[in-house]
């Protein structure tokens, strides 16, 4: 690591200008093992920052301090604030289902065990993906991951004779909804207890049938309303549900 980068490095954790004889002690305790010697050592530092202060402009990182006069202070120096870059997302490539589904249960599986589960997915899917545990409870959970289309929301498929096989207090779906926001992609995730879908079923938010079609949008206000009837916001990333 170069003089000026060190410099940059204690520069960025100090608030304000600093003096060369403060940077050197800085440098110091950061550094201990620094070659030169430590009473040389202001000079070594006014005389880098002070050519890269007089780089042109977008390419110095130190200003010198200006005085009351109109001058500038004697051995005084800032860091220049640069502006933050925030890139944009990449595009992601086009993937089928399998890509999709299988990213879903990842993406589940890390959050459980950011909420301290024992979590791990099933090795033959059979109406259930994930199995979690937690303080002697077990739950099972099918996921169901859709990407955002335009003005169409998110959609998602139940089998109905899986639903009504795995229809049990234990069991939970999770409804990875994958944005790409602004600057970045991010995941919610709706998470509706069976008993929960059994009963939008039976008044009719979710049509009965061989298959469950649940639709979710997002509004102006920011709320998740599936099937355009019924607002699920408040079940969005609850995974403390699961206890």
């Amino acid at each position: 690591m170069t003089l000026i980068e060190q410099i940059s490095e204690v520069m960025s954790d100090h608030r304000g200008p600093a003096h060369v004889n403060d940077i050197a002690e800085m440098l110091l305790v950061r550094y201990p093992n620094i070659s030169t010697l430590a009473a040389k050592l202001p000079d070594k530092i006014s005389a880098v920052l002070s050519a890269n202060a007089r780089k042109t402009a977008g390419k110095a990182q130190f200003a010198k301090v200006k005085n009351k006069t109109g001058g500038f202070k004697r051995g005084l120096y800032r860091l220049k604030n640069k502006p933050v870059v925030t890139p944009a997302p990449t595009l992601a490539p086009a993937v089928t289902t399998q890509y999709t589904g299988k990213a879903g249960e990842c993406a589940v599986i890390s959050e459980l065990l950011f909420y301290g589960f024992n979590a791990s997915a099933m090795a033959v899917d059979d109406g259930i993906d994930v199995v979690a545990s937690k303080d002697n409870k077990y739950f099972h959970i099918q996921v169901k991951t859709s990407n955002s289309t335009e003005n169409a929301g998110f959609s998602f498929t139940i089998k109905k004779s899986t639903f009504t096989a795995k229809d049990s207090f234990q069991t939970f779906y999770i409804f990875v909804i994958r944005e790409k926001g602004e600057h970045r992609y991010f995941n919610d995730y709706i998470i509706l207890p069976s008993n929960q879908i059994r009963q939008y079923i039976e008044v009719g938010i979710i049509k009965d049938g061989q298959s469950l079609s649940i639709r979710v949008q997002k509004d102006s206000r920011g709320r998740y309303i599936l099937n355009a009837k019924q607002d699920v916001t408040i079940s969005v990333n609850t995974f403390s549900q699961l206890a």
